[in-house]
């Protein structure tokens, strides 16, 4: 109170009426009221603080929650990918061991085949063995006929002489 005297007393001093000077005071008194004192600005920062730390620790806490959540996540997601590595590697143990018994098999329809082929081949020789003995053979008997024939129209021709 004593400072708004002390302001009535300076406006009029320099030459403002009562009534003005009054105005002036009350003007400023309304505006003072809107103002915020110091110890009002500390109350707010200190609200602010709390709230700001009230905050950070829902983020951190949302944080560990988010980072927990992942973690588990990314467990099963290592599970999944361990059962599906085992698959794939006993899919591929039982392929191979397909193509080994297919190739097995192959193996032996080949010997077989060329078992086959070798008896064919020795047959066929034997069988061309046998025309060939044939045919010298018959030849033979060709050729000594036609000599007995020879022979003797050497002798008619002998004798006609």
């Amino acid at each position: 109170m004593a400072n708004v005297l002390a302001v009535m007393k300076r406006l009029t001093a320099s030459g403002f009426s009562e009534v003005q000077a009054e105005a002036v005071v009350e003007a400023i008194a309304d505006m003072q009221e809107n103002l915020a004192t110091r110890s009002d600005l500390q109350v707010q920062s200190a609200e602010f603080r709390s709230d700001m730390q009230a905050q950070t620790t829902e983020f951190r806490s949302d944080m560990a929650a988010l980072r927990s959540d992942m973690q588990e996540q990314m467990a099963e997601h290592r599970s999944e990918m361990q059962a599906l590595r085992s698959d794939m590697q006993a899919q591929t143990a039982e392929h191979r061991s397909e193509m080994a018994a297919l190739r097995s098999d192959m193996q032996e329809q080949m010997a077989e085949h060329r078992s086959d082929m070798q008896a064919q081949a020795a047959e066929h020789r034997s069988e061309m063995q046998a025309l060939e003995l044939r045919l010298t053979i018959r030849i033979g008997a060709v050729v000594g006929a036609t000599s007995l024939v020879t022979t003797g129209v050497l002798a008619a021709l002998i004798a006609l002489l």
